[in-house]
C-alpha cells in the first residue's frame, strides 16, 4: 500500500512504532495471530518504509504459508489490521515495543558496518546522527492514541494490494 510520507513527516515516528508492534518479529501482533494462534504461516510480518527525499512511502505485509492456507492468512491479516485500526494498542504493548525498538537501534549502532552505513547515508542527505536522536525522542514520547490516529490516517485495509505466488493447483484439490 502506498503511503504518502517521508521520514521527516509528523506521523512518521508513530507509523514506525505502530508497524513495529504489528509486524516486526516474533512478539508482533501478526506473528502471534497468524503463526502462533492459528498456525497458518511459517513466517509473517509487516514493513513500513518512508524515504528521506520524497513522499513515496510504503506499507506492506508478507506471509509464507502452504497454498491451502493462503486465503485464511489473508483473512487473518486483514482482520488483525482492522482490529488495530479500530481499537489501537494497549499501554503495555506500546511500552514494551518502545523498549524493544530502542534496544534494537542501540544494537545496530554497536555494529561498525551498520553504523558506518548509517552515517554515510545521513551525510549523503545532509543530516547528522542528531536526526536519529530526534526520531528516538519522538518514539519515546508516543502515546497509544497518537499511534492509532496516525495509523487510521495513513492505512486503509481496503487499499491493500494482494499478491500471491506459489503452486495453488494442489491447494484446489
Amino acid at each position: 500500500m502506498p503511503v504518502k510520507m517521508k521520514d521527516s513527516d509528523a506521523d512518521y515516528a508513530a507509523l514506525v512504532l505502530g508497524n513495529y508492534i504489528l509486524g516486526s518479529g516474533m512478539n508482533s501482533r501478526l506473528f502471534a495471530r497468524v503463526r502462533d494462534k492459528e498456525g497458518l504461516s511459517y513466517g509473517v510480518g509487516a514493513q513500513f518504509m518512508a524515504p528521506s527525499q520524497d513522499d513515496s512511502g510504503m506499507f506492506m505485509v508478507f506471509a509464507i504459508c502452504a497454498p491451502q492456507n493462503a486465503v485464511k492468512v489473508e483473512v487473518a491479516v486483514k482482520d488483525e489490521l482492522t482490529q488495530i485500526l479500530e481499537k489501537g494498542y494497549t499501554d503495555a504493548e506500546v511500552a514494551a515495543a518502545k523498549k524493544s525498538w530502542m534496544q534494537s537501534r542501540q544494537v545496530s549502532r554497536a555494529n561498525d558496518t551498520e553504523l558506518v552505513g548509517r552515517m554515510a547515508g545521513q551525510r549523503y542527505i545532509g543530516r547528522t546522527m542528531a536526526f536519529d536522536q530526534q526520531l528516538e525522542d519522538k518514539v519515546a514520547a508516543l502515546t497509544p492514541a497518537q499511534i492509532l490516529a496516525a495509523m487510521k490516517k495513513h492505512l486503509d485495509v481496503s487499499q491493500l494490494s494482494i499478491y500471491k505466488a506459489g503452486d495453488f493447483a494442489k491447494a484446489a484439490k
